[in-house]
């Protein structure tokens, strides 16, 4: 399309695109007002907002209500469904790793996921999850992981309390964890043998977006059981990731 007969909205979203690919504006750099884009480019406030739009969905920007666009950073997300677990279950003291180190390639001193853990009785949905009576007491784990500060996903994971009260896997000091969830049951002598996942599209809820800094669009949300000898030992309810983006690799043997 002749330049002239590009909208203006796409110039000034082809500008602000060469200034985040020259380093004008780095990763989580905050873009200029509103009103310095409609004084800069002598637009209407409507013309801004179309190129910001367009931004927004070539995923270079991300939107917080009340605080601006911000550059997003370029992170490659994988995610294999299968192999990744391998990561988990081959982890050693001498090369710790996990399903998430190995999905992005992070070396393990850089892998420090915010977690807060608590106790609570089993719901109706959760209690199924683990075939076991509602009400039945469990350790939450709710965890954020990150790579180079921008959060990537975030999971919510129970353990049964009578399996993990009094170890370190019901403590703060059990992130980061070498092999992650398969990694802490190993630590406990049980010895994951099966995973199941299901997944589903949906869109965000109000603190899913404020945390992964989500401007607009679905999430992918996967529910976890692990099983050990045909019990189930963990349960993720749910692992969360932005839609846009994501790829979900499965390997099937037949």
């Amino acid at each position: 399309m002749p330049a002239e007969d590009r909208p203006r909205y796409v110039e000034i979203a082809d500008t602000i695109n060469r200034r985040i690919d020259d380093g004008v504006y780095g990763p989580g750099f905050p873009l200029p007002t509103d009103e310095q884009l409609r004084a800069e480019f002598s637009v209407s406030r409507g013309t801004v907002r179309q190129a910001l739009e367009l931004l927004r969905n070539q995923r270079r920007i991300y939107t917080v209500r009340g605080k601006g666009s911000f550059v997003r950073p370029e992170a490659s997300v994988r995610r294999i469904a299968s192999s990744r677990y391998q990561a988990d279950a081959s982890s050693t003291p001498e090369r710790p790793q996990t399903s998430v180190t190995h999905d992005y390639g992070i070396p393990w001193d850089k892998h420090h996921p915010d977690v807060a853990i608590s106790t609570e009785a089993a719901d109706a949905e959760v209690a199924e999850l683990f075939k076991v009576p509602e009400g039945t007491p469990l350790v939450r784990r709710n965890l954020v992981f990150r790579v180079n500060g921008w959060p990537t996903h975030m999971s919510t994971s129970y353990y049964l309390a009578d399996m993990v009260d009094g170890t370190w896997v019901a403590g703060p000091g059990s992130e980061p964890a070498p092999g992650g969830a398969i990694g802490h049951l190993k630590s406990l002598g049980v010895v994951v043998d099966k995973v199941v996942e299901t997944v589903e599209s949906r869109m965000p809820t109000a603190r899913e977006a404020e945390v992964l800094r989500m401007s607009a669009g679905p999430v992918l949300a996967i529910t976890r059981q692990m099983l050990a000898a045909g019990r189930v030992v963990e349960v993720a309810r749910e692992i969360v990731y932005p839609g846009d983006g994501v790829r979900l690799e499965y390997e099937i043997p037949l």
